[in-house]
């Protein structure tokens, strides 16, 4: 593997599983993919409420623990994306170039309703509930925006994924079912806007057609210094259309 290692940061919720068939598309590149802390495999920060930039100094201990002072580029999708934000305003030296695959920008009103509500509060109980609770709040991502919201207006029309990935899925969330509603408030409670006009690398902005996150991420590009904008298929669960456009960015960098 060669060029400058590669770090992927997944959406919420969910693990860095979700990124695999993308690694797996960019090879041959060295690729950095760490479950944020408090999800999936990693264990939770010791913290009772983590920001987004506690999440960014997590990772950026692991950067520098395998790759030293050595450039990084970095890939974000979601609550990913305001890591590798955080990461780019905060330590320009480390960081090469930035793709964000779906950020997201709110009003005010939306993101403190979405801080509040948008992680269901699931706990283990004796009748085993909690994991029909789990695979339905899965379920539901795929099928409504916001997924407790089952109007007719929310709903996404997209279909849902085969019972092996949702399965999959579904054991990914649970094993961070407790620490889940924290770091979406982290992510709804970040100043996106506000930090990407500290970003100054250059920067790729991916649209997904069917993401929920792909008009708030035709917004952001107004607000780089740097930025281009490819509008591409996929949506949170099918990122195969993000590979061709990432690899062209990336080798753009290198000339």
């Amino acid at each position: 593997m060669s060029g400058v290692p590669l770090v992927m940061l997944h959406l919420l919720p969910g693990s860095s599983l979700q990124l695999v068939k993308l690694m797996q598309d960019l090879n041959p590149r060295y690729v950095l993919a760490p479950d944020l802390a408090g999800a999936g495999d990693s264990d939770p920060l010791d913290l009772d409420q983590p920001s987004v930039a506690d999440l960014a100094a997590d990772v950026l201990a692991l950067i520098e623990a395998r790759c030293g002072n050595k450039p990084v580029d970095l890939y974000g999708t979601h609550t990913g994306a305001c890591v590798a934000i955080e990461l780019a305003a905060s330590h320009p030296d480390l960081v090469r170039s930035v793709i964000i695959d779906g950020v997201p920008i709110f009003d005010a009103s939306t993101a403190a309703k979405f801080a509040e509500t948008y992680a269901p509060v699931i706990k283990p109980d004796h009748d085993g509930t909690h994991f029909l609770k789990a695979h339905s709040f899965c379920k539901d991502l795929s099928l409504f925006f916001p997924w407790y919201d089952k109007s007719a207006a929310a709903a996404r029309c997209r279909g849902l994924s085969d019972p092996d990935t949702l399965f999959a899925f579904v054991m990914e969330v649970l094993k961070g079912i407790d620490t889940i509603p924290a770091l979406y408030r982290a992510a709804f409670s970040y100043p996106t806007v506000e930090r990407l006009r500290d970003v100054l690398q250059p920067t790729l902005c991916l649209a997904p057609a069917g993401d929920t996150l792909a008009q708030p991420t035709r917004q952001a590009i107004n607000l780089l210094s740097s930025g281009q904008l490819v509008e591409i298929d996929g949506n949170e669960s099918d990122r195969s259309s993000s590979s061709a456009a990432i690899s062209a960015f990336l080798e753009s960098n290198t000339k």
